[in-house]
């Protein structure tokens, strides 16, 4: 059997390829996590949209109910991955820089205490024009600007019936 037959065969359909569209949007944490590839490592925020609108003028955004990927590669410093990334735990939780300081404060995002899983977060993404490089125009990509959402007393409860229902620790217990 062809090897390159097999990688297709056995890998996930259309996996890296769910990013959100450019639009406003309220996500919920479904899981973070860190991955190893080829490229190096990254972290994962997959992200259930539950609403959206479009930007003015712009592109039809993801669809509520949807599942979005934020990936941010941590391997390439230059590239400022994981100070971004960073940024998105600290505007989840609505934390100040220096409690994210040390690896230990992010391991309970990451671990199985996941705790980040079911919080909102606000998000716009939108369209981020590259310089030019080497004569050539530079590319569109994807900015971020993440919003802290305060949780009403409805969203808390809601977030800890899930949470229970996934089998996770109370919010005090996983952000302790």
């Amino acid at each position: 059997m062809n090897n390159a037959l097999t990688k297709i065969a056995t890998a996930q359909a259309a996996a890296g390829g769910r990013y959100p569209r450019f639009g406003r949007y309220l996500l919920e944490v479904e899981v973070i996590r860190t991955k190893e590839g080829f490229k190096g490592d990254s972290a994962i925020a997959e992200l259930k949209v539950r609403e959206s609108e479009p930007l003015a003028g712009g592109e039809t955004p993801s669809r509520p109910g949807e599942t979005v990927d934020y990936v941010e590669n941590l391997s390439d410093q230059k590239k400022g991955g994981g100070g971004r990334f960073k940024s998105f735990l600290m505007t989840l939780v609505g934390a100040d820089e220096y409690e994210f300081a040390n690896p230990a404060a992010l391991k309970k995002f990451f671990d199985e205490r996941q705790a980040g899983t079911h919080l909102l977060i606000r998000c716009e993404v939108f369209p981020k024009q590259l310089p030019a490089k080497e004569g050539h125009a530079g590319k569109v990509i994807s900015g971020y600007r993440w919003s802290h959402v305060e949780l009403n007393d409805e969203q808390l409860a809601q977030a800890e019936h899930a949470r229970k229902a996934s089998k996770l620790p109370a919010l005090t217990d996983a952000l302790a």
